[in-house]
C-alpha cells in the first residue's frame, strides 16, 4: 500500500464525529465577518477577466493584478488552449474549455496590444502563444455540441466573448453558432439594461461580463448592486464593473484582493467562479450531516448555535430565504437546504415561503427568471416541505406541493436516456443520491400514515418504479474496485453509497437487501483505501469546480451515514400486489448462475416488468395477460445492463410495440384452426386492406405528410363488394352471416387488433421522431410483417383445404412460391421465417424512437446494408433457437424431414458468425451512440430471451 493510500485508510478509521468536528471547525475557522467564506476552486475563465484590469495610479496606467495575467499564461496547454482548471487537468465539460480558451486568450490580447509595466514579457512568445490559442479555439468551436452545455449562463457569456475577440479581429464561424445565438436571443428577449439598474437583484448580475461589450450599458448605474463590493459574488462580474466603470470603485478593488489572497488561489493569483460560497457550503455539508444521522449531542453544543445564527442572519437579508451567499439574491436549492437544517435540528423551517416564491406551473423553479427548473431543487424542494415540523402547516395543506414536485421528479426519470444529468453537477450519482433520498421520505411518511390522501397511482405507477430503476443502474454501474463513476471517484462512490443506504430499507426480499448491503460494503472499502486530496471536478458554475468541504462532507456520509431503520418491504409488495413466491423464484434463478451475467438485473427486471403490468393494460385498453409482464421483462433485462438505457417512456413504447405484434400474430394462431376456412379468407381480405393502409401512409411519410390510422372497411373491388370463392360476398362475411361461420365478436376482435396495431405505429412517438429516411423503413417492416402474416394465413389454406387464393398471392409480394414449387431454404429461414419473429419490425422501430434529433440512422448505403444484416440476422437466430428448443415453429410449410430441431441446430452457429460480423462493421462506421444503443438492444434482448428457452422462469 502506498504512502497516500495509508493517510487515506488511518483517516477514515478516526471517529467519525472527531472527523465531523475538524470539518465543521475548517469551514468556521475560514469564515471572514464582512465577506464570508469559501472553498471553490480556481477558475482560469474568472482569473483571465480579473487579469484585465487596470488603474491609474500617480497618472500612470499599470495592470493591477499582474500575477493573475501570470497564472492564466502558465496555464497555457501545449496545444494553446485551456482547461477551465490551472495544472492541465482534463476538461470535464468542453464549455469550460472553450470559456476558458476565448477569456484567455483576450486576456493575451489585451496585453500584448498594451503591456504597461509588464514590458519584459517578449513580445513574440506572447504573439505566439495567441496565434496557438487562436487555432485551439477554433478547434473546439467546431466540434462544441452547444446543446449539451450546462454552465451557469454560458447562452449569453460565449457570444458575448465572441463580440469582443470580434473587436479584436478575430472571427469564428462554427456548426453551433446559430444555435447559440438563438439561445443568446431567448434569454435576453426578457432583460433590459433599465431592469439591470433596478434596485431588485437579478441572476444575470453574477455573468454581468456578458455585456462588457455593450458600450450602451452605463456599469456606474450597478454600483448599488453590489454586496460586498462584488456583483453577485462573482470574480469576473466584478472583474468587468471596475474596468467599465468611470468612477473607480476601492470596495470593488478590495474584494477582488481579498478573494486572491482568502481564496482556492492562495495568493498566487487565481481565483474562483464565487466568492464567497458562505450558505452553499455550509448548509451543503451541514444538511448532509444531518440527512445521514451523524448529528450528536456534543456537535449540537459545539456548533448548532453559530451555524443556526449564520442562517438567520442569511435569512434576514434575503427577506426569509437564502441566497448561496449572505445578501446574495435567493434561490431554491439554497433556501431548501436551509429549511432542511431547522427542521432536522428540531426547528420549524419555512417550506411553505419557498413554495410561494418559487412555484411555477409545473415544479419549482431555483430563480424566478430560470430558463431550464433544475431537478436536484426540486429534490430538495421536496425534502424540506416533507420534513418541515411547522405544526401550522399539516400535510393535508401540502399536499398539491408534494405531488406537483413529486411528479415532475419522476417525469424528469422517465423522460431520460442514459444516466440522470443536472445543471449544477456533472455526475449522474448526484442527481440519482437527491432523488432517492427525498423519494423514500416520501414513501415513509406515506408509511407511517402522514399522507393518506397522496395518490397511490402515483407511488405505484411513478415513485416506486423510478425508486427500483434507480436501484438497479446503481448496483449495476458500480466498478470493479467498488467505486462508482470516472470524473471524481471518492466523491460520486459517495453520492452512490448514500443513495444505496436510503434504498436498503426498500427491498422486497432477502436477496436484494443483501446485494444492496454488499454494494455499500465494497464501496466504503474502496473509500478507505483511495487517495485523498485530488479535486474532483464535478461541480457546474460558470466553470466546473471542485469544494474540498463538500467532498469531506459526502464521504463521512458514505463511510459513517445511516439511513430509515424501519422496513418498507410488506407495504410495497401490498401496495403493488407483487407475488412474493414468484420474486422469490427469480432471485433463486438470479442466485443459481443458470443466466450468465444476469443476477441483481434479473431480479429487479422482473419487478420493473410486474410494475409496468397495469401501465400497459391502461395503454392498451384491455385486461392485462401474463404475456404482459413476460415481454416487459424480455426488455427489461437488456435495457437495464446497457450503458445508456433507454428512458422509461421509451422503452415502454417498445414493449407495446412488442405486444402488438404478439397480438397480431396470436390472432393469426387462432385463426388458423381445421374448419375456419371462411374466417381465414376474412382474415387475409383484413390484411389486403392492411397492407394498402401501410403502403399509403408510407407513401404520404414519404411526402413529409403523418395522418393516423383509417377505420377499416370491408374491401371493395370497382366499387363492388369482393366476393369469396363461393360467391358469399366479404360484407356479409365479416358480419357473421355465411351459415354461422364467422360470428360478429370474431369479426370485431380482427378489427380492433389491426386497427390498434397499425394506429400505434401510424402515430407513435417513433414516427413524430424518426428522420424521414427511417419512417420509411419503419413503415416497409409494417407492410413486410402484416405480409408475412398473410403468407401464414395463404399457406396454411393450401396445406389444409388445397385451395390457393391469387388475390392473397399479390398481398404477399411473391413471397408465396408457385404451387407445387419447393420455396429456397435459405430464403425461408432469412427471408419468411425472420420477418415472422417482427424482429425486423422491432429493430426498425427502436431505432426510429431513438432517432439522434432527427438525423438519419444509417447515412450511406453500407451502413444501410449492414443494419438490414443486422436486423435479418437477429430475427433468423431468434427463430432458428426457438426451432432449436423444440418451440412453436412459425413456418407451416417446413416438412419435419427437411427441417428438423437438429437442423435447426445446426445452423445456428453459422448465422450467429454472420451477426457477430455485421454488428461489428455497424458498430466501426456508425457513430451515433443513441442508434448502437439501440442496436444493442434489441441483440440484447433477442439473446435473452433465447436464454429463458433453456430455463424454468
Amino acid at each position: 500500500m502506498n504512502l497516500p493510500a495509508r493517510e487515506a485508510l488511518a483517516m477514515a478509521e478516526f471517529d467519525s464525529e472527531e472527523r465531523i468536528g475538524r470539518l465543521l471547525q475548517t469551514l468556521l475557522d475560514t469564515y471572514e465577518p464582512c465577506y464570508g467564506l469559501g472553498s471553490m476552486t480556481v477558475s482560469v475563465y474568472d482569473t483571465a477577466w480579473v487579469a484585465c484590469i487596470s488603474k491609474t495610479v500617480s497618472g500612470c496606467s499599470q495592470w493591477l493584478f499582474p500575477s493573475s495575467f501570470f497564472y492564466v499564461l502558465q496555464a497555457q496547454l501545449p496545444d494553446g488552449g485551456w482547461t477551465a482548471h490551472a495544472g492541465g487537468q482534463e476538461c470535464s465539460d468542453e464549455t469550460d474549455g472553450i470559456l476558458s480558451t476565448m477569456a484567455a486568450t483576450y486576456c493575451l490580447i489585451q496585453h500584448a496590444k498594451t503591456p504597461l509595466q509588464l514590458k519584459h514579457i517578449p513580445a513574440e512568445a506572447l504573439a505566439e502563444s495567441i496565434r496557438t490559442a487562436l487555432a485551439s479555439l477554433d478547434l473546439m468551436l467546431q466540434s462544441w455540441r452547444v446543446g449539451n452545455s450546462k454552465a451557469v449562463g454560458f447562452e449569453v457569456l460565449a457570444p458575448s466573448l465572441l463580440n469582443l475577440l470580434e473587436e479584436e479581429g478575430h472571427f469564428f464561424a462554427f456548426p453551433g453558432k446559430e444555435h447559440l445565438l438563438r439561445v443568446r436571443d431567448q434569454k435576453l428577449a426578457r432583460v433590459s439594461p433599465e431592469l439591470l439598474y433596478k434596485n431588485s437583484p437579478s441572476a444575470l448580475l453574477h455573468s454581468l461580463e456578458a455585456f462588457h461589450y455593450r458600450k450602451d450599458i452605463s456599469y456606474d448605474r450597478f454600483a448599488h448592486q453590489k454586496v460586498g463590493g462584488s456583483m453577485m459574488a462573482s470574480p469576473s462580474a466584478t472583474a468587468s464593473y471596475l474596468i467599465r466603470c468611470k468612477t473607480w470603485d476601492d470596495e470593488a478593488e478590495a474584494y477582488l484582493r481579498l478573494v486572491l489572497s482568502n481564496g482556492h488561489g492562495c495568493g498566487l493569483g487565481g481565483v474562483p467562479s464565487a466568492y464567497p460560497s458562505t450558505n452553499f457550503e455550509l448548509t451543503w455539508v451541514v444538511s448532509t450531516l444531518l440527512e445521514a444521522g451523524l448529528w450528536t449531542p456534543d456537535l449540537d453544543e459545539r456548533y448548532a448555535a453559530k451555524i443556526l445564527t449564520m442562517l438567520e442572519d442569511s435569512r434576514r437579508l434575503g427577506g426569509g430565504l437564502v441566497g448561496f451567499a449572505p445578501g446574495i439574491e435567493p434561490d431554491l436549492d439554497d433556501s431548501a437546504k436551509s429549511s432542511i437544517i431547522l427542521s432536522l435540528l428540531g426547528r420549524r423551517g419555512f417550506s411553505g415561503q419557498i413554495v410561494e416564491n418559487f412555484d411555477s406551473a409545473q415544479c419549482l423553479k431555483t430563480y424566478k427568471g430560470e430558463r431550464n427548473p433544475s431537478l436536484t431543487a426540486n429534490c430538495n424542494a421536496l425534502l424540506s416541505v416533507l420534513l418541515d415540523s411547522d405544526d401550522s402547516r399539516p400535510f393535508q395543506s401540502r399536499y398539491l406541493p408534494i405531488q406537483k414536485i413529486t411528479r415532475f421528479i419522476c417525469d424528469s426519470w422517465w423522460n431520460t436516456s442514459g444516466p440522470l444529468t443536472d445543471k449544477w453537477n456533472l455526475s449522474p450519482f448526484y442527481p440519482a443520491m437527491l432523488m432517492v433520498q427525498s423519494l423514500m421520505e416520501l414513501l415513509h411518511k406515506w408509511h407511517d400514515g402522514n399522507l393518506p390522501e397522496l395518490e397511490s397511482a402515483l407511488l405505484r405507477e411513478r415513485v416506486i418504479p423510478t425508486l427500483f430503476q434507480c436501484l438497479g443502474q446503481l448496483l449495476q454501474s458500480q466498478n470493479p474496485d467498488g467505486s462508482w463513476g470516472n470524473r471524481g471517484p471518492r466523491e460520486e462512490t459517495s453520492y452512490a453509497i448514500v443513495a444505496l443506504t436510503n434504498l436498503v430499507s426498500l427491498a422486497p426480499n432477502q436477496y436484494l437487501e443483501t446485494e444492496i448491503m454488499s454494494a455499500i460494503h465494497c464501496g466504503r472499502s474502496f473509500l478507505k483505501q483511495s487517495a485523498v486530496g485530488i479535486a474532483e471536478y464535478l461541480w457546474i458554475e460558470k466553470v466546473t469546480y471542485a469544494s474540498e468541504n463538500l467532498a469531506e462532507a459526502y464521504v463521512i456520509a458514505a463511510l459513517h451515514g445511516s439511513a430509515h431503520k424501519v422496513s418498507l418491504r410488506y407495504a410495497i409488495l401490498h401496495l403493488c400486489g407483487i407475488d412474493l413466491e414468484e420474486l422469490e423464484h427469480v432471485a433463486a434463478l438470479a442466485e443459481s448462475g443458470l443466466i450468465p451475467d444476469d443476477d441483481t438485473s434479473l431480479v429487479i427486471s422482473w419487478i420493473m416488468s410486474w410494475l409496468y403490468v397495469p401501465i400497459l393494460q391502461r395503454m392498451l385498453g384491455k385486461p392485462a395477460s401474463g404475456s404482459y409482464q413476460d415481454t416487459a421483462f424480455r426488455w427489461m433485462v437488456p435495457n437495464s445492463r446497457a450503458v445508456s438505457p433507454l428512458s422509461p417512456k421509451d422503452l415502454l413504447d417498445i414493449i407495446t410495440a412488442s405486444i402488438l405484434v404478439d397480438d397480431l400474430s396470436n390472432l393469426v394462431d387462432e385463426c388458423m384452426v381445421p374448419g375456419n376456412h371462411k374466417l381465414n379468407i376474412i382474415l387475409a381480405d383484413a390484411f389486403h386492406a392492411a397492407t394498402i393502409h401501410a403502403n399509403e401512409h408510407a407513401q404520404a411519410t414519404t411526402n413529409g405528410e403523418t395522418h393516423g390510422a383509417q377505420a377499416f372497411e370491408p374491401p371493395k373491388a370497382n366499387g363492388k363488394s369482393t366476393l369469396l370463392p363461393n360467391g358469399d360476398s366479404v360484407e356479409e362475411a365479416y358480419h357473421g352471416k355465411c351459415n354461422g361461420m364467422v360470428t360478429p365478436s370474431k369479426y370485431s376482435t380482427i378489427k380492433k387488433t389491426l386497427s390498434t396495431f397499425l394506429d400505434f405505429f401510424d402515430t407513435s412517438d417513433a414516427t413524430c421522431k424518426g428522420s424521414e429516411a427511417d419512417r420509411r423503413s419503419l413503415q416497409s417492416e409494417v407492410k413486410r410483417y402484416i405480409s408475412a402474416q398473410l403468407c401464414r394465413v395463404s399457406l396454411f389454406e393450401e396445406q389444409v383445404h388445397g385451395a390457393q387464393s391469387i388475390r392473397n398471392q399479390v398481398v404477399c409480394d411473391g413471397m408465396i412460391p408457385q404451387q407445387g414449387a419447393e420455396p429456397p431454404h435459405h430464403d425461408i429461414t432469412r427471408e419468411r421465417s425472420g420477418t415472422l419473429t417482427g424482429l425486423p419490425l422491432l429493430f426498425a422501430f427502436t431505432i426510429c424512437l431513438t432517432s439522434p434529433k432527427g438525423r438519419e440512422s444509417f447515412r450511406n448505403v453500407w451502413q444501410k446494408y449492414m443494419a438490414d444484416e443486422v436486423s435479418n440476422s437477429i430475427a433468423t437466430v431468434f427463430h432458428l433457437e426457438q426451432a432449436a428448443d423444440q418451440m412453436r415453429l412459425c413456418l407451416p410449410t417446413w416438412r419435419l424431414d427437411l427441417m428438423a430441431a437438429e437442423h435447426s441446430s445446426a445452423l445456428i452457429p453459422y448465422e450467429k458468425q454472420r451477426l457477430r460480423l455485421a454488428l461489428k462493421h455497424l458498430e466501426t462506421t456508425v457513430v451515433d451512440k443513441e442508434v448502437l444503443g439501440a442496436v444493442e438492444l434489441v441483440t440484447g434482448m433477442a439473446e435473452f430471451t433465447a436464454r429463458l428457452f433453456t430455463v424454468d422462469l
